[in-house]
């Protein structure tokens, strides 16, 4: 998802049809110009070499979204066709997706096959301090900048009190609850307090080296050894 302004003009965009390393890409009705899905870059027109803003999005059932927000409203609407499939989180290619982290114009991918064995990753990259988690039942990974007031904190997992709930993150350095799908302070002593979502999303993991060359991917500790 991504912010349509660009240079103080709001374009508006539509499918090309085409593909370019994996990732489908758009055009703007405004310029003419051609901009790749999975990074946002123009690559083609008037407007090439241009990067969109990307906006921090979560891919997960509409079950678990509603009941973390339940004031969401819809985009009503009929879908043409299916000829691009739908997001399986759950099932057939969970394997074949990871989460981007977006620091820096640089990108770090959390493979979910990874994180499926470290479902809580406290890490760093370009300078920046962050934590992965990743619900295997709901197919979802969110990322949170893991600096709070002043102080860098550290989480665990935390089984759930509540039913409906998978888990909950809890930081080391004070023993609060925190929900790993909104960013909230659910229990303890910042309890109230939010986390900054980084910037992140979903991607295929074979466009990944396409688009961030040098980026890094993650592999969990936790993996046992090839036999």
């Amino acid at each position: 998802m991504y912010d349509r302004r660009v240079n103080g003009k709001i374009l508006s965009f539509g499918h090309s049809g085409i593909l370019f390393k994996w990732s489908f890409v758009l055009y703007d009705r405004n310029t003419g110009s051609l901009w790749v899905q999975a990074n946002g870059t123009a690559e083609h027109g008037p407007l090439k070499g241009q990067k969109l803003r990307l906006i921090p999005s979560t891919v997960t059932t509409w079950r678990k979204w509603k009941a973390a927000f339940p004031e969401t409203l819809v985009l009503p609407g009929d879908r043409s066709g299916r000829i691009y499939g739908k997001f399986q989180g759950i099932g057939g290619n969970w394997k074949e997706i990871g989460l981007v982290v977006i620091v820096k114009f640089n990108g770090k991918l959390y493979p979910y096959r990874e994180l499926a064995f470290e479902p809580v990753v406290n890490d760093r990259f370009q300078g920046t301090e962050f934590v992965v988690v990743y619900d295997r039942e709901e197919g979802t990974a969110t990322a949170w900048h893991r600096k709070f007031k002043g102080t860098t904190l550290v989480f665990d997992p935390e089984p759930a009190p509540r039913k409906k709930s998978t888990f909950l993150i809890r930081d080391r350095q004070t023993s609060t609850l925190w929900d790993w799908l909104t960013g909230k302070a659910v229990a303890g002593p910042l309890e109230g307090g939010q986390l900054k979502k980084m910037q992140s999303n979903p991607m295929l993991t074979i466009r990944f080296d396409g688009f961030f060359p040098k980026g890094q991917m993650f592999s969990s500790a936790a993996r046992p050894l090839d036999p």
